[in-house]
């Protein structure tokens, strides 16, 4: 069986020489890894990676960004328990910390995720917080202390009353109003003034703590809705970019069982391993121009030192069944008790 599928790589080979593919890939046995090595020793070969059913990204140049088209391997590169996986388990998967800290996520992709998971001033601002604070001041900024301890409000709403001085702020918008209109200021009317003391309340804008009050504990967390719209603030060189776009990292393309990890062999991906080689070109034609097998699956060829030497001189061995090599670049890969080797260094070792 083994012979049947090596006759089948050979061809393979063949085939992606004569079409021009720069990268192919065979199946993973220790056989064809030994005869890959050795087409990549020969020179036949650029490259003999070992992956899955997509390229490594180690395949191509360094410069060359893997935007996840050329590749069927999705944030390959990306640390599976890294800030942004933290982050996207907490908001779309709704795991709390402790959840995270028991997958094996470090305190730092931890600390990110609570971090980028609260809302910012510009995000409460949009989803209208802002408006359902200048309400609060509107309806309970003119009463006194007194009377907002008897109607119960808390320390942090009487702070917010305290802080925005509503009758100093309608004193000078009804002022404006009135050099304005050229009126007296007692004339002017609730329905003209309110406009006006609105738009001056938000021109003055709210701390984000005033904003994440009115929010409540639940609101004031980001949502799927909010990472896909605004993305997250990144700090870079001690600099904070604002609106950065949010790479989510969904379980599925973390690759838990290391199916299109490089180099990695388990009891998980082993059957979805494969060899990808790179094949090398010369002035447009492939290096790699021929590839043919000698034994056949229903006729094996043995052959001795004496018989081997001769194929290596360009004569024939095995009763002239064997042709000997006296092509320039032709190589033949021999089965022995060591091994895969090339026929000379067989003949050389005898």
């Amino acid at each position: 069986m083994s012979l049947v599928n090596l006759s089948h790589v050979c061809s393979h080979l063949q085939n992606a020489s004569l079409a021009r593919l720069g990268l192919t890939s065979i199946p993973y046995t220790k056989l064809h890894l030994s005869l890959a090595l050795l087409l990549h020793k020969q020179g036949f070969l650029s490259q003999v990676k070992l992956g899955g059913s997509s390229p490594p990204a180690s395949c191509f140049p360094a410069p060359l960004a893997d935007n996840h088209r050329i590749t069927g391997a999705p944030h390959r590169d990306r640390d599976p328990r890294a800030g942004e996986a933290a982050l996207h388990d907490m908001v779309y998967r709704r795991k709390t910390e402790e959840h995270l800290r028991e997958e094996g996520f470090s305190e730092e992709a931890v600390e990110f995720a609570l971090e980028h998971r609260q809302l910012g001033k510009e995000q409460l601002e949009q989803d209208g917080w802002d408006t359902r604070a200048i309400d609060f001041l509107l309806k309970h900024g003119q009463k006194p202390h007194d009377q907002l301890e008897e109607e119960g409000f808390d320390t942090a709403a009487r702070s917010i009353l305290h802080d925005h001085d509503v009758p100093s702020a309608i004193s000078t918008v009804r002022s404006q109003l009135a050099n304005e209109l050229e009126i007296d200021e007692n004339a002017i009317s609730k329905e003209q003034l309110e406009p006006r003391l609105r738009a001056h309340l938000r021109r003055e804008g709210f701390p984000r703590e005033t904003l994440a009050y009115f929010a409540g504990p639940t609101a004031r967390l980001a949502t799927p809705r909010h990472l896909e719209r605004d993305g997250i603030a990144l700090t870079a060189m001690g600099l904070t970019v604002p609106s950065q776009p949010f790479t989510t990292l969904p379980p599925a393309s973390r690759d838990p069982d290391a199916l299109e990890s490089e180099s990695t062999v388990t009891r998980a991906n082993r059957a979805s391993r494969r060899l990808w080689l790179g094949l090398k070109y010369w002035d447009g034609n492939p290096v790699l121009s021929k590839a043919r097998m000698v034994s056949k699956p229903t006729k094996r060829y043995w052959l001795d030192a004496w018989d081997l030497g001769k194929v290596v001189r360009g004569g024939s061995g095995a009763k002239g069944e064997v042709r000997g090599l006296g092509r320039v670049g032709e190589v033949m890969a021999v089965s022995t008790d060591r091994g895969v080797m090339e026929a000379r260094e067989c003949v050389e070792r005898r």
